[in-house]
C-alpha cells in the first residue's frame, strides 16, 4: 500500500510521480476488493458484507491518517480469520 500510495520503494526511492500515485481508499480497495477479483472470488470476500469470509485485522495505526512513512510499519494487531 506504501508503493501505490506514495509512489515509492519501502528503500524511499521515487518510482513515480504524483500524476500516478493512488489515493489511500483506492490503492485499499484494490488491494481488498481488486484481489478478490483477481483470484475470481468476488462475492466471497474483499468486502465487509453480509455472506462473505470475515476475514479482517485491526492496524496498530490508522492507515488514513498516518504520515505516508509511516504507512510502511503499519503492523496488524488482531487478525480475524473465518471469524475467530
Amino acid at each position: 500500500l506504501y508503493w501505490l500510495v506514495s509512489g515509492r520503494t519501502v528503500g524511499g526511492m521515487a518510482m513515480y510521480d504524483d500524476a500516478n500515485r493512488l489515493p489511500r481508499d483506492v490503492a485499499l480497495e484494490l488491494w481488498t476488493a481488486g484481489s478478490a477479483w483477481f483470484s475470481s472470488e468476488q462475492g466471497k470476500k474483499g468486502r465487509l458484507a453480509a455472506g462473505q469470509l470475515a476475514d479482517l485485522v485491526v492496524l496498530s495505526k490508522d492507515y488514513f491518517s498516518v504520515a505516508e512513512e509511516e504507512i510502511k510499519g503499519i503492523e496488524s494487531v488482531l487478525p480475524v480469520v473465518d471469524g475467530k
